[in-house]
C-alpha cells in the first residue's frame, strides 16, 4: 500500500539509519543529534547558537535544547560575548575536547559500515539527492 509513499520510505529507512547511529554513540553517552553538534562546536568553537541553527539546518529552539543538555554534561559553556549581551558563544570545555577524538572515530566508522551496507556510489547519490531536495521541500514550505 505505501511502496510509493515518499514520506513511509524515509521515516521507516530514517529509523533504521537512527538505530545504527544510536548504538554505535551510546558508548560517548551521547545522542548521535548531540555528538553531531558537540563535533561542530569543537571544529568552530564561538559560534552563537543562531549561527549554529542556521549551519546545521535545524532550529534555534532545538540547538538551545542540545547546547542544554551538551552544557549540563559539562562537555559545552556559555560564553557572554562583549559585542550583544543577548548573545552568548558556544565554546567546548575539557571534557568536551577531550571526546573529540573518540565522536571523529565513531563518525568516521559509521560513514564506512553504511557505504559498506549500501554502497559507496548509493550512498554520494543519496546524499545528492537530499542535498538537491532539501532546499526545494524547504522552499516550498
Amino acid at each position: 500500500m505505501f511502496d510509493e509513499c515518499l514520506y513511509f520510505n524515509t521515516i521507516k529507512f530514517t529509523r533504521l539509519i537512527n538505530s545504527l547511529w544510536e548504538e554505535a554513540y551510546r558508548p560517548t553517552g551521547l545522542s548521535p543529534s548531540h555528538a553531531y553538534l558537540l563535533q561542530f562546536i569543537l571544529e568552530q568553537p564561538g559560534e552563537t547558537p543562531k549561527n549554529l541553527a542556521t549551519k546545521m539546518g535545524l532550529s534555534l529552539s532545538t540547538v538551545t535544547r542540545f547546547v542544554d543538555t551538551l552544557s549540563t554534561k559539562g562537555l559545552v559553556k556559555r560564553v557572554k560575548e562583549n559585542r550583544d549581551k543577548r548573545e552568548c558563544s558556544i565554546y567546548p570545555t575539557q571534557a568536551g575536547k577531550k571526546l573529540k577524538t573518540k565522536l571523529a572515530q565513531t563518525t568516521k566508522i559509521l560513514h564506512k559500515k553504511i557505504r559498506i551496507i549500501l554502497g559507496n556510489n548509493a550512498v554520494s547519490e543519496m546524499i545528492t539527492l537530499l542535498h538537491t531536495f532539501t532546499p526545494k521541500i524547504k522552499k516550498s514550505t
